[in-house]
């Protein structure tokens, strides 16, 4: 599936929340009490990574743990923003690019050098079927895009470098819980790919969420993203098949 493709399925579904939008302002709804807004413009993943790439014949391991993300990265934009209209249906988008670096020496290979930059976007629509006063329970469907922009060397030689990208359709729950007055717990987890576009991609996060003013809350917990992607055979083979993990941490605007 080509770039314009993608890029034209995700517009899409941001199109579909901006009607749906529209629409409810439409019906005459005074805004500030039919939608709430959350948005983390700049959250902290220190995301490390372990895998590997296949390309051709030569499998490499990938391995970064985010304690060094400070030594291997080399730049990151994240931003998540979502809205919920009478506790009933939202959507949600969420971006992350990360720079990751490092080099190391395998046995049968030589040294191994990697520069990895990722894209992964989400688009989603929320259908909140659960609403009680102490927790609510979200579905979501929507589609993931990722991107890998790689170079990678062995021994000096440059074996791959380009960019490979796919799109998946997900699909989760996300459970929030509210522990006090204060205090909530966001635990999602979702499933996708089915081979539209990877084999496999599994996310979960868990997330505490402090309320320390009335339009300001502040972030904390571990999201780990698994993808298993495949393209190609024989000497055009490429295999990436990851976990990205990490902290979390991040300020959150609620209107």
């Amino acid at each position: 599936m080509r770039h314009p493709r993608m890029l034209a399925l995700l517009t899409g579904v941001i199109l579909g929340c901006l009607l749906f939008t529209g629409l409810a302002q439409a019906q005459n709804v005074k805004w500030h009490r039919a939608w709430e807004f959350n948005l983390a413009p700049f959250y902290l993943w220190a995301v490390g990574i372990d895998g590997e790439q296949t390309v051709g014949p030569k499998t490499t391991g990938i391995e970064v743990k985010f304690e060094d993300i400070f030594d291997n990265l080399n730049a990151a934009f994240t931003g998540h923003f979502e809205g919920m209209y009478r506790n009933r249906y939202g959507f949600l988008f969420d971006y992350n690019f990360v720079n990751l670096s490092a080099d190391k020496k395998v046995t049968a290979l030589g040294t191994v050098d990697f520069d990895l930059k990722t894209q992964v976007a989400e688009g989603a629509f929320l259908y909140r079927f659960l609403h009680r006063k102490s927790q609510d329970v979200d579905a979501i469907f929507g589609v993931r895009y990722t991107s890998l922009d790689n170079d990678l060397n062995i021994n000096g030689t440059s074996v791959l470098d380009g960019i490979k990208e796919w799109i998946d359709p997900i699909f989760g729950l996300r459970w929030i819980l509210g522990i006090s007055e204060k205090w909530s717990f966001r635990l999602r987890g979702d499933v996708g790919g089915f081979g539209v576009g990877s084999n496999l991609a599994l996310q979960g996060t868990a997330i505490f969420d402090w309320q320390a003013f009335r339009h300001v809350s502040f972030l904390g917990g571990y999201r780990a993203l698994y993808q298993d992607y495949e393209e190609g055979s024989g000497p055009e083979l490429f295999k990436y098949e990851a976990i990205l993990h990490g902290p979390v941490l991040g300020i959150n605007f609620r209107w």
